[in-house]
C-alpha cells in the first residue's frame, strides 16, 4: 500500500471532510446536569499543591564565585606596586641567604659528634678562623679540597678526638695518617666541590719530606690547571706539617710534567713559595672561602696586603670593603693596618665585614705575622678584642663534618 504524503493541504481537506458536531440541549439542561455532579457545592475538591523545587546552588555559587573574581582583580590592581615590592624584597633576601648560607656552623658542639649533622651550614656572620686554643678534645684535619674552577680551596675540619682513636688508636696521629684515614670518607660533591682525594700513587713521610709516588697515568698535568690544582693542594693539606714534597715517578726517578717539564728535586710547602694574600672565592652553590688569589706570591706582607685592594680577576674578589683606605706598616712580628677614616664595621654587611678581617688576618699569618688593626671605631665585635693585636690562626675556612 502506497503511504500518502501528509501536509498542510492533506491535512486541511480532510477536516473539511469531518462531519459537524452540534448539540441540541437547552441553557437549563445543560445546568441541572451540572449542578447533578456536584459542580457548585459549597466545598470545593482539594486540589494538590505541587511539590515545590529545592534552592538552584549552582547558579548561586557561580555568581559569588565572580564577584570574588572581580575584587581581587580590584585589588591586584590597586596593589600592584606593594605586590612588586614584597617580591623584589623576597628576591634580595634569597640572593643575600645564598650567599650566607654556605657559611660554614661553628655553633654546635664539635667534641660531641652525635650534634654535628654530616655536613652543616650557618647563616651567622661568625669567625671561620681556627686558633690553636681551639683545640682542645679535637684533631685538626686541613685539606685542600677541588673548587668550580680547577683551584684548591683551603678548608679545615674538626675532629673529636675519640673519633680519631676510634679509627686510628691514637689521638695523635701524624698528618699523614690522619690524611690516608679521613680523606676517603669525605663526600666532596655533598660539599658543594669536585671528587679529588685521596690522592693518587702512594704517599710516605720521612722526617719534615713528604715523598709522592706519582703513577703513570695520574693525570694532575693534563692541564695548567689541573697542575695549579695539584700544587695547591699540596700546600693546603700539607702546608703545616712537613716542610717539602719530593714528587717521583714509579721508578724513584724525578717526575716529568707537562707544561712545566721536569720537576725539581722537591717542591716546597713552606716559605716564600707559600706567602699568600686572601681573596673571596664564591662556588657556585653560592659558599663563599676565603683562598689564596691564584697562589701568587709576595716578598713582603705590604704588598701582599696592598695588592688586596684590587679586583685582580673575575674568579676571585677583594675582600676589602668599598671605599675603604687603609696604611700598612709592618713591625717585625706585628704588621700594623691603620683605617684611613674611623671604621664603623655595624654600618657595612655582617659578613662582608668579617671576610675583611679574617682575609687580612690570614693575609699576615701567611708572612708569620699577628695583626693590629687601628681605627675602628668598636672594640670587641664578633668575638674580636681590636685593642691589641690579634691572635695568628693556624687555618681557615672551617667546616664542620660528621666522619
Amino acid at each position: 500500500m502506497k503511504k500518502e504524503r501528509w501536509d498542510e493541504e492533506n491535512l486541511e481537506q480532510l477536516l473539511k471532510q469531518a462531519p459537524k458536531v452540534t448539540d441540541h440541549r437547552t441553557k437549563d439542561e445543560i445546568f441541572n446536569r451540572l449542578k447533578d455532579d456536584g459542580a457548585f457545592n459549597e466545598q470545593p475538591p482539594q486540589i494538590q499543591q505541587p511539590n515545590q523545587k529545592g534552592i538552584r546552588w549552582a547558579p548561586l555559587l557561580v555568581s559569588i564565585a565572580s564577584l570574588f573574581i572581580i575584587v581581587l582583580i580590584g585589588a591586584q590592581f590597586l596593589g600592584n606596586d606593594q605586590s612588586i615590592s614584597m617580591e623584589q624584597n623576597t628576591f634580595d633576601m634569597a640572593t643575600t641567604e645564598s650567599e650566607e648560607s654556605a657559611k660554614m656552623s661553628r655553633t654546635e658542639d664539635v667534641s660531641d659528634p652525635s650534634t654535628i649533622s654530616n655536613f652543616s651550614l650557618d647563616a651567622q656572620a661568625e669567625q671561620t678562623l681556627i686558633y690553636e686554643s681551639q683545640l682542645e678534645g679535637v684533631t685538626l684535619f686541613k685539606i685542600g679540597l677541588a673548587g668550580d674552577d680547577a683551584e684548591s680551596v683551603p678548608v679545615s675540619i674538626l675532629i673529636p678526638n675519640e673519633v680519631v682513636v676510634d679509627k686510628l688508636g691514637t689521638d695523635n696521629p701524624t698528618t699523614l695518617e690522619l690524611y690516608k684515614t679521613f680523606s676517603p670518607l669525605l663526600d666532596e660533591h655533598m660539599m658543594g666541590f669536585n671528587e679529588y682525594h685521596p690522592l693518587k700513587g702512594e704517599l710516605r713521610e720521612e722526617g719534615d719530606k713528604l715523598i709522592h709516588t706519582l703513577p703513570d697515568d695520574h693525570g694532575y698535568d693534563t692541564s695548567s690547571a689541573t697542575l695549579s690544582n695539584y700544587f695547591g693542594s699540596l700546600v693546603d693539606t700539607f702546608g703545616n706539617s712537613y716542610e717539602e714534597v719530593q714528587i717521583e715517578d714509579a721508578k724513584g726517578e724525578v717526575v716529568y710534567f707537562d707544561y712545566v717539564g721536569e720537576t725539581a728535586q722537591s717542591f716546597q710547602l713552606k716559605g716564600e713559595q707559600t706567602q699568600y694574600n686572601y681573596f673571596m672565592y664564591q662556588m657556585r652553590d653560592g659558599a663563599v672561602y676565603l683562598s689564596p688569589n691564584f697562589r701568587m706570591t709576595f716578598p713582603n706582607v705590604t704588598e701582599a696586603i696592598d695588592n688586596m685592594t684590587t679586583e685582580a680577576n673575575d674568579i676571585y674578589r677583594t675582600v676589602i670593603l668599598p671605599g675603604i683606605s687603609l696604611k700598612v706598616e709592618d713591625e717585625g712580628d706585628i704588621v700594623t693596618v691603620t683605617f684611613e677614616q674611623a671604621l664603623d664595621l655595624e654600618q657595612y654587611d655582617a659578613a662582608q665585614a668579617m671576610r675583611m678581617i679574617e682575609g687580612l688576618i690570614l693575609t699576615a699569618a701567611s708572612f708569620d705575622k699577628q695583626i693590629k688593626f687601628e681605627k675602628i671605631v668598636q672594640e670587641n665585635w664578633s668575638g674580636f678584642d681590636f685593642t691589641k693585636p690579634l691572635e695568628k690562626p693556624i687555618a681557615g675556612n672551617l667546616l664542620f663534618y660528621n666522619f
